[in-house]
């Protein structure tokens, strides 16, 4: 009987090679997704960020429009509606109203306007290890502040109301 012997160089992976290559790609997988997950969260805050400034943007020219022709009224209107519908379009992942929004019942990330208190709430995809460094929630409520300023009317130092979207706490 003949035995054939196989010549050099002509086999396939050993399973120590075999255990090799699966370990270093397994290693490789694991950092790219943990990447994937932190600048996933950094787009979140980016996102969010913007939503806001926009928000900003549009209730101040609101409330420049509405103090420039002396509807203080409409100011305190303003105040107490919700800041969504000030933007031309909402949010792609604007909820609706909810009544102290819960992140749970919810099931989904997005902004939500919570009429019991008048405020907007960010719910962060990840509500345990949220990229805005805060608490779990973002919560902000467009309040009057004083600017002090000449009186267009007087010239005279006055305190002028006008409104502002400002973070507050939970």
């Amino acid at each position: 009987m003949k035995t054939r012997r196989r010549a050099r160089g002509q086999g396939g992976f050993t399973l120590l090679e075999f255990a090799a290559v699966m370990l270093v790609s397994s290693s490789v997988s694991a950092l790219v997704l943990h990447y994937f997950a932190f600048y996933r969260g950094q787009a979140e805050a980016v996102a969010a960020r913007q939503v806001v400034a926009a928000l900003r943007t549009s209730l101040q020219a609101e409330a420049a429009r509405l103090a420039s022709h002396g509807r203080q009224e409409g100011l305190r209107r303003l105040a107490a509606a919700n800041p969504i519908e000030l933007l031309e379009r909402k949010p792609v992942n604007y909820l609706g109203e909810y009544y102290a929004p819960d992140p749970e019942q919810i099931g989904r990330a997005g902004w939500v306007f919570d009429p019991r208190d008048k405020s907007l709430v960010y719910l962060p995809i990840n509500t345990e290890s949220s990229s805005f460094g805060t608490a779990r929630l973002l919560r902000f409520k467009v309040e009057f502040v004083r600017n002090p300023g000449p009186s267009a009317k007087t010239g005279t130092e006055s305190n002028n109301l006008s409104l502002a979207l400002n973070q507050v706490d939970g």
